[in-house]
């Protein structure tokens, strides 16, 4: 770190001096020499610039159904509103941008309305055009409070867009480690903050057709160079299609902004 402070403090001083600090006829130089002395120097600044973490939220479903398949691995891509979760996940999503924000992370939202109808493949293509750090899902579901991750095994199978059978399994490794640390973090964070135990768990997604079965969430799959957090809430009841009060709301966002910051520390 010494080292590369120098450079960077070299570089400046290279850049300013300009050849006139220390010129090249020896009376010109004792002169300079003398005043500069008398000069009072800028103080050498105490931190060395660094980039936050950017953070990819992702409120879950769609205003119109979406059914088709991922150009790069062929998973189907099946989406569709779904009552109040659509306005809920958005609200979440918002508050957890702005407690972020607050905080110096830069926060992308994947979907930027709830008007606004997006591809897995489109929100993934944006996390990583932000070249975030993180992808977090935001859902609602009635009694389920977990959290699913990257695990390398993981997949989804179902008729592929030829009429084939396809099985596609997640299997970046790197990922799928950064992705179950972050998960960790999150889960414990929303434990905290909603007051009921939020497990890390694989999805089962059996008899759900025609969602392709399997155990992991298709924008997770799909999220080969991003660690993706996937997050359902429920304070009991409601949740889904069933609008979730606005208290609630706010211990989720909580929890995930929480989290995420224990998950992505700044030492900016």
């Amino acid at each position: 770190m010494a080292l590369s402070i120098a450079v960077v403090l070299s570089g400046c001083a290279a850049a300013s001096s300009g050849g006139g600090a220390f010129s090249s006829t020896p009376s010109r130089s004792s002169s300079s020499l003398s005043q500069s002395s008398t000069t009072p120097l800028a103080a050498p600044t105490s931190k060395v610039a660094c980039a936050m973490p950017v953070v990819a939220l992702d409120p879950g479903h769609n205003p119109v159904r979406i059914d088709s398949f991922d150009p790069k691995t062929g998973a189907a891509q099946i989406d569709y509103p779904n009552g109040a979760e659509d306005a809920d996940a958005f609200s979440v999503a918002s508050q957890v941008a702005a407690m972020l924000r607050g905080s110096g992370y830069p926060v992308v939202l994947l979907k930027r309305s709830t008007a606004e109808s997006v591809t897995y493949r489109q929100r993934v293509d944006r996390a990583e055009d932000a070249h975030a750090a993180i992808g977090v899902s935001i859902h609602t579901s009635p009694g389920v409070h977990e959290v699913f991750v990257q695990r390398v095994g993981l997949y989804r199978e179902g008729t592929g867009a030829d009429g084939k059978h396809l099985r596609v399994t997640f299997d970046d490794a790197a990922t799928a480690r950064a992705s179950q640390r972050y998960g960790a973090a999150i889960a414990a964070a929303r434990s905290r903050a909603e007051g009921h135990r939020v497990a890390v768990t694989d999805n089962d997604f059996s008899g759900r057709a025609p969602l392709w079965t399997g155990n992991i969430p298709i924008i997770a799959l799909i999220a080969t160079h991003t660690p993706w957090v996937y997050n359902e809430f429920s304070p009991g009841a409601t949740g889904g299609s069933i609008a979730v009060d606005a208290a609630s709301l706010r211990a989720y966002a909580t929890g995930i902004a929480n989290g995420i910051r224990a998950a992505l520390p700044t030492r900016c």
